[in-house]
């Protein structure tokens, strides 16, 4: 095999991996979003200086604290599993972490923010899960609007997360029920931003 002939299938082979891996990326966040098993995620007040990087509503989910055995065994930045179970309301809880993805029970990949050994608690963050994505017309008038209906005194905001085995997306963000698309069409002030939003 002549050079030219070996540097060009070094360079194809290596545009096909080059692909490959968004394309298997896309292709399981299309499965998590089709076949996966749904989570409603109360969510958080967050910054309000900070909510919105781009084109996305930057997002706190609950329960973002868990309870283990013992707290002492677990340490900051640390990697783990939160598994899912839901509440009497039908929202997303957090029934213990795990070091190691567990193979028959829905769970999310988290990181340890910090073990608290007087309330027995860790505090974790859940990974990928904090970004919305929107269109650039729609996104500051959905982060206006989720910042003003996620605060302490008025917490109207969920967001439905679909989970498949150990693969979690976003799939929807809602405000008073109603998906952020529809109530946005339903408040059309809200996409005037030198206007207060309803």
């Amino acid at each position: 095999m002549n050079k030219r002939l070996w540097l060009l299938s070094a360079f194809v082979l290596a545009a096909i991996a080059q692909l490959a891996v968004p394309a298997w990326m896309i292709r399981q966040h299309e499965l998590t979003l089709r076949e996966g098993q749904v989570f409603l995620f109360r969510t958080s007040p967050v910054d309000p200086i900070d909510a919105f990087r781009g084109r996305f509503v930057w997002l706190g989910l609950e329960p973002a604290t868990v309870k283990p055995p013992k707290v002492n065994d677990w340490t900051r930045g640390q990697k783990a599993y939160a598994v899912l179970g839901t509440d009497t309301n039908g929202f997303a809880t957090v029934l213990r972490l795990e070091r190691d993805r567990p193979a028959d029970e829905p769970a999310i990949a988290v990181r340890v923010n910090w073990p608290e050994v007087d309330s027995g608690e860790i505090h974790f963050s859940w990974e990928g899960l904090d970004r919305y994505y929107m269109t650039e017309r729609k996104a500051p008038a959905a982060e206006k609007a989720y910042r003003q209906h996620n605060v302490r005194s008025n917490r109207t905001c969920h967001v439905a997360v679909r989970v498949r085995g150990n693969q979690a997306s976003i799939e929807e963000l809602f405000i008073e029920n109603r998906p952020i698309r529809l109530w946005l069409e339903e408040h059309p002030a809200a996409m005037d931003l030198d206007r207060p939003t309803i």
